[in-house]
């Protein structure tokens, strides 16, 4: 466990009571400077932490802090929380194959090997929601829709709750103040026998709160986080649990219309990049109503993209 974690498990156990830097680090066989380091940065993280100059540190009683009995409060269905794991989306799969009833979700505190679209990595740092949804396939209108609705429950949750403008770029990634602040990652568990949907799993990662500093030099001015420079006025467990119930209440809802209103990306001229294949610049001029990017090509060619990435021309 690191210092900082070692800090704030102290910190819960001291129940408001102020704990000293020197009896924590004393506790942790550390210099008081690395408990001030620690303590600095579980304030970026969200954390309320009262700071006394001759009598140390408390937590206030409006922290973040995530754990079984907060999230149960918030949460309208099954939770289970893990303070760290290689990934929700990865828990949920075990849960599944171990018999859980259906529907449930998992939020982490930090996610070791959090993956996105493309096989690619999803940065998971401390602060931000990690969480699966495992919904029944029956409760699914339309699976070929359910990235496309994710996004917008994900993003009226976050207006909602935290008064933030958000957009979409097609076809998950939500975007606050020009940068990438979620990404959505759904599967489906077919039944081979039968040759339908039994259930899906959406898995959602918000950047909730934090630094730039802390995010890694190949992705600064791509992500960012929805409060940069300061704490949330929302806990990650009322917002994850906001995000579920609106994930839960949107399907066979008629949300095309509201998806075309956020997604940023029509109107615009983009790169289409097909893994493998090659790229192409395009137009992008609308999404049809099954959620497919629909574009226009240099030589007057269409096409209605149901996979694959694009980026934006300028």
């Amino acid at each position: 466990m690191s210092v900082k974690d070692s800090v704030l498990s102290l910190l819960l156990e001291s129940n408001g009571k102020m704990v000293s830097g020197q009896s924590m680090a004393d506790k942790l066989s550390c210099s008081r400077m690395a408990i001030s380091k620690s303590v600095q940065t579980l304030i970026r993280e969200g954390y309320d932490i009262n700071i006394s100059k001759h009598y140390g540190y408390s937590l206030g009683s409006s922290s973040d802090v995530l754990s079984q009995a907060v999230l149960e409060s918030e949460f309208s269905i099954p939770v289970c929380y893990v303070p760290e794991c290689r990934s929700t989306f990865f828990e949920s799969r075990k849960m599944i194959s171990d018999g859980v009833r259906v529907p449930f979700a998992i939020v982490a505190g930090i996610q070791t090997g959090g993956r996105g679209r493309l096989g690619r990595s999803f940065f998971s740092p401390q602060g931000g929601i990690y969480l699966s949804v495992v919904i029944k396939g029956a409760d699914i209108p339309d699976p070929d829709l359910l990235t496309v609705s994710a996004s917008i429950a994900t993003a009226d949750a976050i207006e909602a709750l935290t008064g933030l403008e958000c957009s979409i770029k097609w076809v998950n990634d939500i975007y606050s103040s020009g940068r990438k602040v979620v990404g959505i990652l759904t599967e489906g568990i077919v039944n081979m026998e039968l040759g339908g949907l039994d259930e899906a799993i959406i898995g959602i990662g918000i950047n909730l709160s934090g630094n730039d500093e802390d995010i890694p030099e190949d992705l600064r001015g791509k992500m960012g986080f929805l409060f940069p420079k300061g704490k949330s006025p929302v806990s990650r467990a009322k917002l994850a649990a906001a995000v579920t119930d609106n994930l839960l209440a949107i399907q066979g809802r008629d949300f095309m219309d509201e998806y075309r209103r956020r997604c940023f990306i029509i109107g615009r001229d983009v790169t289409v990049v097909k893994p493998g294949k090659g790229e192409w610049d395009a137009h992008a001029y609308g999404v049809d109503d099954s959620g497919h990017l629909l574009v226009r090509y240099p030589d007057g060619r269409e096409e209605a993209l149901s996979s694959g990435e694009v980026t934006l021309r300028f």
